[in-house]
Formats: C-alpha cells, structure tokens, sequence
C-alpha cells in the first residue's frame, strides 16, 4: 500500500496557486519516480527537525550537561566522552520526542493559532498517525537505551520528564490555571536526569538547581501567554491570564522573579561557590528584576521580548558562574 505522504514532481507545479495547496505531505513517490530529489528529501528533513522541535534541545542539553559535569565533580569520579555522548544522545531523543507527541495532541490548537499553524500537523506535512508513532516510538527508544546503557533511575527521571509534560501539562493547558505549575515541573526534573547519570541519592545543589529551573519557568511561559494572548484565546487555552486576568499572571511574575533573590545565595551560604559567583548572581538577578518591572509597568510587546530573551541566559550565567567559581576548585 502506497503511503499519502509524499506527491509526484508534476503535482508540485500546481500547489503554487495558494499556500494550502503548497502544503505537501511527506511519504513515498509515486511508482513512476525513480529517485528521490533533493528538494523532497530537504522538505521531509525540515519538516521532522520541526516536529521533533530541535532548536530547545541545547538548552535542555545544558541543564542534563550541568548536572552530569557536577555530579562528576562532587563524587570523583573520571569524565568519559562515551557516557556523556550517550546521555546527550538518549536525553535528546526522549525530549524531541515529547515535542513531537505533544503536537500530535495539541494539533488542533495549533491549527488555530497564527504562530502554530505552520508546524507539521496542523500543515499537513506529516499525517498525525505518522507523528504520533514517530513520537512515541523515539521516546520508548530513547528510555530503553538509557535503562540499559546508563541505569534505571536515569530512565526512570527521563520518563517522568516527559511523561508529565504530554500527558499532564498539555491537556491541562486547555483545562486549568494550575497548567503553568504543573508545566514547571517536567524542566525541574532536569538536573536529576544528569545527576543519576552519575551516582544515585540526593544532593542539595541539585535540589537547589531544580528549584531555580522551577520558578524560572513560570513567568517565562507568561511571557509567552502575553505575547501571543490573542492566538492563546483563539485556541481555547486556560492559562492563569486568561482566566484571573493579565493583573494576576503579571504580579505571579514579579514574586517568581523575586523568590530568586534569597535562592542565589545558597551555594555560597553552603560554600559551594566563592564571593565571583555571588557578585554575579547578585547582577544578573537584578537584571531580571528590573526587566520584569519594566515588563510589569509597560506591558508592551516590546519589553516583553527584551524579558523573555533576558531570562533565556539568565539560568546559563548562573549555574556556569557557579560552576566556575567553586570554592574547591
């Protein structure tokens, strides 16, 4: 049986009449093609790199990292390029796997909504079975491989990551307020993926690690809600602003940000970094602070990219700088 997901050359032509007709769905050929081209070959790539949502992944990959090279660091033991290959390589298929199965379930939303109606389901560049098997049979590779080539607890964390983040915080997204809290989670469990990598138990800086990601994510995905409030809307979301009001999500944002204030002292209350990580703590956190004020007070499109993009390095300087500034080092 022939699969719907790839058109012949000639059918090509006609799809430049509109931009739906454009919209070719991926497959196989007709019998008459011999090879594949290149254009067909580049499209199907883009349209996987999409759904599979490639472009987080290093940021993802830099909390996993983080953790991993401290865990190292904290238990002795040698670095060995194999095992973080393999823990990038299988944190990384289980977390693009969760975008893709979160936009097979979300595609209808999606269809919806100006900034998500290009990606490749609602497009109709990738059938949503396809999707939604892809997705899920990714995500079961890439815990499987980790259970056996890392250890369980690894897998297990991984799991959890992104099995709350399909199966809870997205259908939540359309049901409650409490999406957001719900939604914090799944990045919290970040730094326990690369911590049990190493070694098992509990340690505070990873507590601690967890709970900055945790509190970083609520007015970051605000943010997100206020700029594309309309679409958001449109799509029947149930965010905190669009159900208390924007006065409530923005104030949530402001506490959030400074709950930071008292959390960036605990490595150096704890001696695990010196006075260099503190001072820089203490600037970029007052950074963040008057770019959420600002945020707060103007409650312009413009200040909200400036506080979204702010808040993107914010996590990065802190745990690099603390890193760097160990006191044992």
């Amino acid at each position: 049986m022939r699969h719907p997901e790839l058109v012949e050359g000639r059918s090509e032509r006609k799809c430049h009449a509109s931009r739906a007709s454009s919209l070719r769905p991926l497959g196989y050929t007709s019998v008459d093609s011999k090879t594949l081209s290149y254009e067909l070959i580049l499209e199907m790539l883009k349209a996987y790199i999409q759904l599979f949502r490639l472009k987080p992944i290093p940021m993802i990959m830099l909390m996993v990292v983080f953790a991993h090279m401290y865990a190292l660091n904290e238990t002795g033991l040698p670095f060995q390029w194999t095992a973080l290959i393999i823990l990038v390589l299988t944190t990384g298929m289980a977390n693009g796997a969760t975008f893709a199965l979160n936009q097979y379930y979300e595609r209808h939303g999606d269809a919806k909504m100006a900034r998500t109606q290009g990606r490749p389901i609602p497009s109709g560049q990738i059938l949503p079975r396809t999707a939604f098997m892809a997705g899920l049979a990714t995500f079961a590779l890439g815990i499987a491989l980790q259970y056996v080539l890392i250890n369980p607890m690894t897998a297990l964390a991984t799991f959890l990551c992104g099995g709350l983040y399909v199966w809870t915080y997205t259908p939540l997204k359309s049901r409650s307020t409490m999406s957001t809290l719900i939604g914090s989670l799944p990045g919290a469990l970040l730094p326990f993926i690369g911590w049990y990598s190493v070694t098992q138990g509990v340690d505070l800086m990873i507590l601690w690690m967890s709970l900055m990601i945790f509190v970083w994510q609520i007015p970051h995905t605000f943010v997100i809600c206020f700029r594309y409030k309309d679409q958001y809307l449109a799509a029947g979301g149930k965010q905190l602003p669009f159900v208390a009001g924007e006065d409530a999500s923005f104030r949530q944002s402001i506490w959030y940000t400074l709950i930071n204030i008292p959390l960036i002292f605990v490595p150096f209350v704890f001696k695990v970094s010196g006075p260099i990580y503190l001072m820089i703590a203490t600037v970029v956190t007052m950074g963040a602070i008057v770019m959420v004020t600002r945020f707060y007070s103007n409650r312009e499109l413009a200040t909200a990219k400036q506080f979204f993009r702010y808040m993107l390095i914010y996590l990065p300087v802190l745990f690099v700088s603390m890193a760097a500034n160990r006191m044992d080092f």
